[in-house]
């Protein structure tokens, strides 16, 4: 889609997503057996391989369709955060995208973590920057409710891989690069199912020029910063608009929608107070909302039916 702004002339269409996965050791390490044992204990759920991401959420858009991302992947009692088993769970509910934060080890392995240190997800201690991935493989996670449980710290490839025809990587970056994100999105043949978050209009066009092909997730808060991004060489078809916490802007999505593009955000202090509604979410235009309440939200929109039938209704997108 093209359109006018003020002077300038934008190509728009739909947003795509990819990020990349590291290197692991040469020893096979226990979590990663129990990893992998994780991902077996249900028969592959494989309806979205082929995919296209960018085609997928221009329907979703066009038909009103809300999608979810599971913030930290779904953690819950018995499901760590940045878990496969939590990515389990939330797909199994109808979440698509899979937030994930990656943080790099003491020797360049980059792993799912949120926090600089392993303490309150693992029953370890110490940086996470100071810590080989041979120690953290040593480690097991932690739910919630601080049960240990029988699943290990998962490397960002295990995650991609594990996602495979599943569902899409939103990639937070802890401590580590753009240029490292790309080189494992690359090395995982993941660019084409991932969306990596930038938190600037600077940062997206610095991603944008180094993996033109990788699609993104920036905040815009009007035409000026639209501007900023297309003068910077971002591609709008790989591009989604973060609206920020709250209850979304209609009127601001509604014009970015009107110019082709999707938008996403989360109300995830309505969440902790009890006070969220997801569909006002949803009729206030998102394509995407990230939730904490991945059983809640699921429910209250019915994603698990309604992703499956929006793919059924989008020849475009289908693989």
């Amino acid at each position: 889609m093209r359109f006018l702004l003020g002077v300038s002339l934008f190509a728009l269409a739909a947003c795509s997503a990819q990020a990349p996965a590291p290197e692991q050791t040469a020893e096979p390490a226990t979590p990663s057996e129990l990893n992998a044992s994780q991902a077996e204990t249900a028969a592959p759920d494989l309806w979205l391989t082929g995919v296209d991401l960018p085609a997928y959420l221009d329907c979703a858009r066009e038909q009103g369709v809300t999608l979810l991302q599971a913030h930290r992947t779904g953690d819950r009692p018995g499901a760590a955060e940045n878990s496969i088993g939590a990515m389990q769970a939330s797909l199994d509910e109808g979440a698509l995208f899979m937030e994930m934060d990656v943080a790099k080890t003491a020797d360049g392995v980059l792993i799912l973590m949120h926090d600089d240190t392993v303490d309150r997800t693992t029953n370890g201690s110490g940086p996470v920057n100071e810590l080989t991935y041979a120690e953290i493989s040593e480690l097991q996670l932690v739910d919630v409710d601080g049960q240990v449980l029988d699943e290990g710290v998962p490397t960002f490839a295990e995650a991609l891989t594990f996602l495979t025809g599943r569902g899409f990587a939103q990639v937070d970056l802890k401590d580590t690069s753009f240029e490292e994100i790309s080189d494992a999105l690359v090395a995982a043949n993941a660019v084409d199912r991932s969306v990596v978050i930038t938190y600037s209009i600077e940062d997206a066009i610095t991603l944008s020029g180094l993996a033109p092909d990788v699609a993104l997730s920036v905040g815009a808060r009007d035409a000026d910063d639209l501007e900023r991004l297309n003068e910077g060489g971002v591609d709008f078809t790989l591009t989604t608009v973060w609206l920020g916490v709250g209850t979304g802007n209609p009127d601001w999505d509604a014009e970015l929608a009107a110019l082709g593009l999707e938008t996403s955000f989360g109300d995830f202090g309505g969440e902790r107070n009890g006070t969220v509604d997801y569909q006002l979410l949803s009729e206030n235009g998102a394509e995407v909302i990230s939730v904490d309440d991945v059983p809640a939200a699921a429910a209250a929109l019915d994603a698990y039916e309604a992703s499956r039938a929006l793919l059924e209704a989008c020849p475009a997108a289908q693989g």
